[in-house]
């Protein structure tokens, strides 16, 4: 289902055909809705919520090269791919402030709670009046405007660590320049955030609407948040709050067979609870339009896809600039292991080698379509084996039940065995030993059952990694990466992305990351 996509692109073209320049109109009062007139009703408020969403397609989009889409920031960081290509989040070594990819990241995530804080406003201001004929959707906007600002200050947190928190929308001259946040600030916001979305958001959309943020996703993006700040603060009541939340998503359950979660056929599926809702753009596809930079326009006759051509080569001259999985990746995967046909290619090293998103996937219509590696298969953001493993995480670091917390990791291996391509299911991986009484080892099985099951998806590995370190149980230090750059070097200060050097120069009240 892609209709948040091509409802919002219906819309935006014809403002733009409204706004088109004439000379006979120019000076004269404007053809187009100004913000007074705007968000006056249903219709207005639902563009301007799925304005949001759209925002989405900057951080999955090709966007003409290889240096201006945004995946290497969450996926080359970890022991699980590597790349022949200098990208500074690989070798971490040539990270700093002028980085191009995470000043866009930067940009487009503010802009996205830009979008999301003007909605909450205008809910506060006209919600009496706009919502007269459907008063439900009111609340449904703001938990999604809610939800979306949320995931983005918990990838913020993620990236840079330090980055403000915005809350409000930016009117003034003295209001524009936010200072860093500290600690697990952006966390507690998101946690804070979701906590009120929960409340709003409906238990489920019609189906025309299917892909549109409910209850489950709230829940389980804030049962993760909690973990992730669990683990960095000690604070085991985080935890149980976290199993309460994992515990009150009902109605979804793992997919018979695990290739389900990739393959394009298969979207929104039981399993699902967040996906980016990739699309075709009307017409034929152009990845080039909007450049490094990006802006509005490329939605409409640009790319709203999802690139994986990073996994296997497209298009075929960004040269060395993909990314394949190392072998410590390759090796984490039992032998027989029926996830492995569907993440990676059998028998290859080095070189092309991951599979998923593009083995079972359908690209964008025309031309530039699969040859520029833009697929129509949404990215599974937020999916139940992620929650499911994050709550085992969750119980055994609350000093819960290990004989529980092993029987999520079963759940998923069980799954696992089942997902044969043909044939009768398989014997590998099988169950883990219900009677195992130390923790530490069960806290290792969830972390490996973690990095095979999500593996190459939305940053897991590098972010679980993360925030370990952060919290000391590991030292990333001495970690054997696998990168195939010469110039590799990890250093503490890496923890946290540097912020981008133009935000820190033109605003007084932000400093840069340590070591940048």
């Amino acid at each position: 289902m892609r209709n948040i996509h091509s409802y919002f692109i219906a819309t935006l073209v014809a403002v733009m055909c409204l706004t088109a320049c004439n000379p006979d109109t120019i000076d004269l009062t404007p053809i187009g809705n100004t913000e007074g007139e705007y968000f006056q009703n249903e219709i207005q408020m639902e563009e301007a919520v799925l304005g949001i969403y759209q925002k989405l397609a900057f951080f999955y989009a090709f966007r003409g090269g290889q240096n201006n889409h945004l995946s290497p920031i969450w996926l080359l960081p970890s022991d699980d791919l590597t790349t022949s290509a200098n990208y500074a989040q690989e070798n971490f070594a040539s990270l700093n402030g002028g980085n191009g990819q995470l000043s866009l990241f930067y940009d487009f995530s503010y802009q996205l709670i830009a979008r999301a804080n003007t909605v909450l406003q205008k809910i506060e201001d006209n919600g009496d009046f706009a919502y007269v004929k459907q008063p439900e959707l009111k609340n449904h906007h703001k938990g999604e405007a809610l939800f979306l600002r949320a995931h983005m200050f918990f990838m913020l947190w993620n990236v840079y660590g330090t980055a403000p928190v915005v809350t409000k929308r930016i009117t003034n001259l003295a209001n524009a320049y936010p200072e860093n946040s500290k600690g697990t600030e952006l966390l507690d916001q998101a946690i804070v955030d979701l906590k009120e979305a929960i409340s709003l958001l409906p238990d489920s959309w019609p189906a025309a609407m299917k892909g549109r943020i409910t209850k489950n996703a709230a829940r389980g993006l804030r049962g993760k948040g909690l973990v992730f700040r669990g683990s960095v603060s000690g604070t085991k009541s985080d935890f149980t709050e976290a199993i309460a939340d994992f515990n009150s998503i009902t109605g979804v359950k793992l997919t018979a067979n695990y290739n389900a979660n990739f393959n394009s056929a298969t979207e929104n599926n039981e399993e699902s609870l967040f996906e980016y809702q990739a699309n075709s753009s009307p017409g034929n596809v152009n990845p080039f339009v909007g450049g490094a930079g990006g802006n509005d326009a490329f939605s409409v006759i640009g790319e709203i896809g999802a690139y994986f051509g990073m996994f296997n080569q497209k298009p075929s001259w960004i040269g060395s600039s993909y990314f394949y999985a190392t072998p410590s990746i390759i090796n984490a995967y039992e032998s027989g292991d029926p996830r492995a046909t569907y993440v990676l290619k059998p028998g290859v090293t080095t070189g092309i080698n991951v599979m998923k998103y593009v083995k079972n996937t359908s690209y964008a219509a025309g031309g530039n379509g699969e040859g520029n590696g833009v697929t129509v298969n949404n990215p599974r953001i937020l999916r139940y084996a992620d929650v499911l493993l994050l709550k085992a995480e969750a119980i055994v670091r609350s000093d819960g039940s290990l004989e529980e917390a092993i029987g999520l990791i079963n759940r998923i291996r069980e799954r696992a065995r089942n997902s044969v391509e043909s044939g009768s299911p398989s014997k590998v991986p099988a169950d883990r030993s219900t009677t195992v009484t130390d923790k530490a080892t069960v806290l290792d099985w969830i972390f490996k059952e973690r990095r095979i099951e999500l593996a190459f998806e939305e940053g897991h590995r590098w972010w679980d990694l993360r925030r370990r370190h952060i919290a000391k149980e590991i030292d990333l230090n001495n970690w054997d990466f696998q990168s195939r750059l010469l110039n590799f070097k990890f250093e503490d200060r890496h923890i946290y992305f540097p912020l981008p050097e133009k935000e820190v120069v033109e605003n007084p009240n932000m400093n840069q990351n340590e070591g940048y």
